[in-house]
């Protein structure tokens, strides 16, 4: 299994690397941000990749891609360069023996975040079939969703943060949503978004790295009991059903 998965890898770099590096390298502006591209999104669809019970491996199938403005907009202009990356991906996963779920989907969202302005790729498994396998999202159109549940932070085990916005900043900064104050933690360390009603943990280029599980992650989708660690801060995602917490709460002793 694991030469299988080496091999699938391996064949989704080389497909994507030529698409990139190819015909439609003269649609970007600069080589650095068509490299930033094809690397993240790479490295994000490998993370994803899993094995079945039957033996087969099955490719994550929905990516969220937030980008500056200005690189947006190229793709609104050359939409033949998304639908390249779509074929790219099937080309490569059908060479890999490996399988999507239904055909991927791509979906380029503007970044309203221009203190962080780089790339941000959501990676998901989605068993909906789109009508349309790559599109151009308006600016925070798939930001939101409310989820079912309720979803929280509980901080350092004493601190109830409600999470309630659709972008949630996390850091030593005053004007981030959730200040904590920790010597381990940058300024501006992590950073929380809503996308398709499911909230996926970022990490901003943070000194000590931001952990899910005990697993060092640049972005990661959070389920209820994941165990967070912001610079060796214990942080809990949780949801629930009862009525939302109104403001920041603290935990009574032995909760």
């Amino acid at each position: 299994m694991a030469n299988l998965l080496n091999q699938t890898l391996q064949r989704l770099e080389k497909h994507l690397q030529n698409l990139i590096e190819g015909s439609s390298a003269r649609l970007f502006p600069a080589y650095d941000f068509q490299k930033e591209l094809s690397n993240q999104l790479i490295k994000d669809m490998q993370s994803e990749i899993r094995p079945t019970p039957e033996g087969s491996l099955i490719a994550p199938n929905l990516f969220t891609v937030f980008l500056p403005l200005e690189q947006a907009k190229i793709f609104q202009d050359q939409p033949e360069l998304l639908d390249g990356l779509v074929n790219c991906l099937l080309q490569a996963c059908q060479d890999a023996q490996a399988q999507f779920a239904t055909e991927p989907i791509i979906k380029i969202v503007p970044n309203p975040e221009q203190d962080h302005p780089g790339i941000q790729i959501v990676v998901q498994f989605s068993l909906t079939q789109k009508e349309e396998t790559s599109t151009l999202e308006p600016l925070g159109s798939s930001l939101g969703e409310e989820p079912d549940q309720r979803a929280f932070l509980i901080v350092d085990g004493i601190e109830i943060f409600p999470l309630d916005g659709k972008i949630v900043r996390i850091g030593q900064n005053k004007e981030n949503d959730l200040v904590i104050n920790h010597p381990q933690i940058n300024q501006e360390h992590a950073q929380l978004r809503l996308v398709n009603g499911q909230y996926t943990i970022f990490d901003l280029n943070s000194t000590e790295g931001t952990f899910v599980n005990g697993v060092k992650v640049s972005q990661s989708l959070l389920s209820p009991g994941d165990v967070i660690s912001l610079g060796g801060l214990p942080v809990i995602f949780g949801t629930e059903n009862r009525p939302g917490l109104d403001e920041t709460q603290e935990l009574a002793p032995g909760t």
